[in-house]
C-alpha cells in the first residue's frame, strides 16, 4: 500500500526546494555524514551549543545546519532543543523502518555530478553525463568495473532498494511452480537469496558481470542457500543464458534500455526457455498518462543522462507490448503491486497450446 502521509508546503516553497534543490540536498547529506539523526535521537533534543559540541564544530556552522534541517521540515524546535520529525525518525535513522541513506549516498557520489549534462543528453539522445566518470564502456555499469569504491556504493543502494521493492512481489506472486530461474542482472543476489530462503526446493543462477557476481558470491552466509544459488559471469544482452532453467527473471532492468533493445531481451529470454516456461518483468512504472509518479518523472533523466542514454521509468503497457512482441503467447499483467511497481508475466506455451 502507498505511503498517504503528506508533507504540506506553499507554492512558494516548493519553487524554491526546486530552485535551491542542490542546497537542499546537501544539507540532508550533511546532517547525515555527521550521523547528527543519531546524536539528537540519543539526547532526546539539543540546543545550538549542544549540537556544535556534539559535531566537534563552531557554533555558527552548527546554527546554519540546523535552520536548514528545520525549513526542510525535517527536525523540529521543542522549547529551545532541535528534535527529528517522525519523517526522519522512520526514514533517516539507521535503525528506522527505511533507512534512505544509500539512496543518499548513490546520488552523491555517482548521480549528481553527471545531471549538469541532461539537457545535453536530451539534445544529443545518449548519456553525455558518463563523461564525468573515468572508466571503459558506454554505461554506467561498464564503467563503475574500474571503480570498485563507486562500483560498491552503487549495488549497495541497487541491494537496498530491489530488497525494499522485492517485499512486494513476494506478497503477491507463488514461486512455488519454478524449478531453476536465472536472475538477469541480479547484481548482489539479493532477491535470489530471499527466494532461495523461502523456496527450499529453488535454484537460482544470477547473471551479471564477473566483477559483480564476484562481489555478491562472498555475500551468502546459509550453505544451504550457498548451494541453490549460483553466479554465471556474462553479458545479458549478447552471451548465451545458462541452460536448464524454466523461468527468468527480468527485474529492475526494463526502465535501462529502449523499448526496442528490451523487446529484443525479452526474445532472448523467450528462446531460451523452454515450452511451459515464464518470464517475469517487474520493475518501477510510470503511469499510462505519462503525468507521474514523482518517482518515475525523476529518476527517468538518470537513465539518459547516465545510465544507459536510452531508458526511462515505462508504463505498464510498455512492459505487456514489448512481452508480446518478442514472442510470448500469453501475458499476464499486474497493477497492482505497490511501491510503483507492475509485474508482467509472460507464458512461453507448449506446442500443443500455441494458436489457441
Amino acid at each position: 500500500m502507498a505511503d498517504s502521509r503528506k508533507v504540506t508546503i506553499s507554492e512558494a516553497d516548493y519553487l524554491r526546494i526546486l530552485v535551491h534543490g542542490t542546497s537542499a540536498f546537501e544539507v540532508l547529506r550533511t546532517a547525515l555524514e555527521f550521523e547528527l539523526f543519531e546524536k539528537l535521537d540519543a539526547a532526546g533534543g539539543m540546543d545550538v551549543d549542544e549540537t556544535a559540541a556534539a559535531l566537534g564544530v563552531e557554533r555558527q556552522p552548527a546554527r546554519i545546519l540546523l535552520l536548514g534541517l528545520a525549513s526542510l521540515l525535517l527536525l523540529e524546535k521543542r522549547g529551545d532543543k532541535y528534535v527529528n520529525s517522525k519523517m526522519v525518525e522512520r526514514k533517516l535513522l539507521r535503525e528506522g523502518e527505511r533507512f534512505l541513506g544509500p539512496l543518499v549516498d548513490i546520488q552523491a557520489k555517482i548521480i549528481n555530478a553527471t545531471m549538469v549534462d541532461f539537457a545535453e543528453s536530451i539534445r544529443q539522445n545518449t548519456n553525455v553525463g558518463l563523461r564525468r566518470l573515468e572508466g571503459p564502456g558506454d554505461t554506467l555499469y561498464e564503467r563503475l568495473t574500474a571503480t570498485p569504491d563507486l562500483q560498491k556504493v552503487f549495488y549497495d543502494n541497487m541491494g537496498d532498494a530491489s530488497r525494499r521493492a522485492f517485499a512486494q512481489i513476494l506478497e503477491k506472486y507463488d514461486f512455488s511452480g519454478i524449478r531453476h530461474a536465472i536472475d538477469l542482472a541480479g547484481g548482489d543476489g539479493s532477491n535470489s537469496v530471499e527466494l532461495a530462503k523461502r523456496y527450499p526446493e529453488l535454484e537460482v543462477t544470477v547473471m551479471d558481470q564477473e566483477s559483480v557476481t564476484q562481489l555478491a558470491a562472498g555475500r551468502i552466509e546459509d550453505p544451504d542457500v550457498r548451494k541453490r544459488v549460483h553466479f554465471h559471469a556474462g553479458d545479458i544482452l549478447h552471451d548465451a543464458y545458462p541452460e536448464g532453467a524454466d523461468a527468468i527473471f527480468v527485474f529492475h532492468i526494463f526502465e535501462i534500455w529502449s523499448l526496442e533493445r528490451n523487446t529484443e531481451l525479452l526474445r532472448r529470454c523467450y528462446d531460451a526457455l523452454p515450452e511451459g516456461g515464464v518470464c517475469l518483468v517487474y520493475n518501477w512504472v510510470c503511469n499510462e498518462e505519462g503525468t507521474g509518479s514523482m518517482a518515475a518523472g525523476l529518476v527517468s533523466p538518470y537513465f539518459l543522462t547516465l545510465a544507459s542514454g536510452e531508458g526511462m521509468t515505462y508504463a505498464p503497457g510498455d512492459m505487456e507490448r514489448a512481452a508480446l512482441d518478442a514472442g510470448f503467447a500469453r501475458v499476464d499483467l499486474h497493477q497492482d503491486m505497490g511501491f510503483s511497481h507492475a509485474l508482467v508475466v509472460a507464458h512461453k506455451e507448449t506446442a500443443g497450446q500455441e494458436g489457441r
